[in-house]
Order: structure tokens, then C-alpha cells, then sequence
């Protein structure tokens, strides 16, 4: 009996170990832990794409970007680096909106045409995506607001990606589901950018959601 009791508890472990190591988008906040984060490849791993054919990737560099168009290098869930093209031209009507200007460090959902050219060191692979549905980002929070103007006078939270700590801080007019924010606190958030199908004009055509404050820190008394 004690040995049968033994294995039981064995099993209910590995499942739970199992369950714990899974990524599911539906409930990102249960599965994310500020170890996952602080371990980019450990955290890249853990995500769950919603296909099959669907990449999940760590933006590691930007080489040209504008309103239209894209093309960054990416580093998928089993290490393989790809030049991603990202245009809006090639996402067609149905996936137009989920075009979002990438910044590094960000994770990536993207499923589109491969490729691989030759080159003097090998193949590289390469991705001409036709959809992008989410953007994971790291983000940076000051520990004040300022008075902005969007539909109307408000205040502004000010963020920047947490990668760029050294530049500048930009208004965000947009709120962050989830998110509470206090002040005289400096906060590093993880949070998932999902496109919005036709935005009202004067509204985002980004919906933000928080997954994890990765840390808070009490900057005045």
C-alpha cells in the first residue's frame, strides 16, 4: 500500500509539473513568473502558439521600420534566427489591422511564407508574414503623469520599452487593462498588445492587457 500511495503522489507531482510548465494565451497571468521573464529563452519556450504553423519569436534587431513596413530579425522557440518581412501590403484585408511597430525584446506570434537563401555561412532562414495577432512587451513606467490632450485634456502615463531604458519617454494616451497605477512608483510591466478591428477614430488601434507587474519600486516617500 505505502509503495502504491508512492507512485500516486509521484504521478499527481509530474502532472502538476507538467501543467505548471505549459503557456496557455487564455491565462497568461497564472502562468508567468517574473523567473520566466528574467530568462528570455526559458519564457520564449513556455509559450503556447495558438497553430501549428505559428512562430513565436524574441525580436533581437531592428533593420528598417516604418508606418508601412518592417523587417526585423527574430529568434524562435527552438533557436533558429529568421529575417521577418513585415508589411502591411502582404497581411491582406482580413489580417490589415494587426500591424504593430516592433520595438527588441518584444515576443511575437507570426505566421506567414519561409524561406531560406544561401549565403557564404549557410542558409538563413527567412519569413514573409501574412499575420501577426499579438505583440508581448516589457515595458518601463515613470513614477509621475503628465497633462496631455488626447479626445480631450487628461493625464498621461509615460512609458518606453524596457530594452530602450536609455531613451526617451513617450505619452501613452491609452489605458492598460488591468493595470493600477500608483504614484511615486516606478513599475516594469509585461503586458500583451492585441490589434483592434476598426478603432473608433479618435481611439487606439491597439487593446493593451497587463500579464505581470515584474517589479514596483517606491521611488519618493
Amino acid at each position: 500500500m505505502p509503495f502504491i500511495r508512492l507512485c500516486t503522489l509521484a504521478l499527481i507531482a509530474s502532472s502538476s509539473l507538467a501543467a505548471c510548465s505549459s503557456y496557455e494565451q487564455t491565462n497568461m497571468n497564472n502562468k508567468t513568473t517574473v523567473s520566466q521573464i528574467k530568462d528570455s529563452n526559458s519564457f520564449i519556450r513556455s509559450i503556447k502558439p495558438s497553430r501549428s504553423e505559428a512562430i513565436i519569436g524574441q525580436v533581437t534587431g531592428i533593420i528598417s521600420q516604418d508606418r508601412e513596413q518592417q523587417k526585423v530579425t527574430i529568434v524562435d522557440q527552438d533557436g533558429h534566427a529568421y529575417t521577418a518581412f513585415i508589411s502591411k501590403s502582404n497581411f491582406g484585408q482580413n489580417n490589415a489591422n494587426q500591424m504593430q511597430k516592433l520595438a527588441i525584446g518584444d515576443y511575437i506570434e507570426v505566421m506567414g511564407e519561409q524561406s531560406a537563401s544561401q549565403s557564404g555561412v549557410g542558409n538563413k532562414r527567412q519569413i514573409t508574414v501574412r499575420a501577426m495577432s499579438y505583440v508581448l512587451r516589457k515595458i518601463l513606467i515613470a513614477d509621475h503623469q503628465v497633462d496631455c490632450v488626447g479626445v480631450a485634456p487628461q493625464s498621461c502615463l509615460l512609458t518606453k520599452p524596457a530594452e530602450q531604458a536609455n531613451s526617451d519617454w513617450e505619452y501613452r494616451y491609452s489605458a492598460i487593462e488591468g493595470f493600477d497605477y500608483e504614484p511615486h512608483y516606478e513599475y516594469t510591466l509585461l503586458i500583451k498588445n492585441t490589434p483592434v478591428s476598426n478603432p473608433p477614430a479618435d481611439a487606439s488601434s491597439v487593446h493593451s492587457k497587463l500579464i505581470k507587474v515584474l517589479e514596483k519600486k517606491k521611488t519618493k516617500t
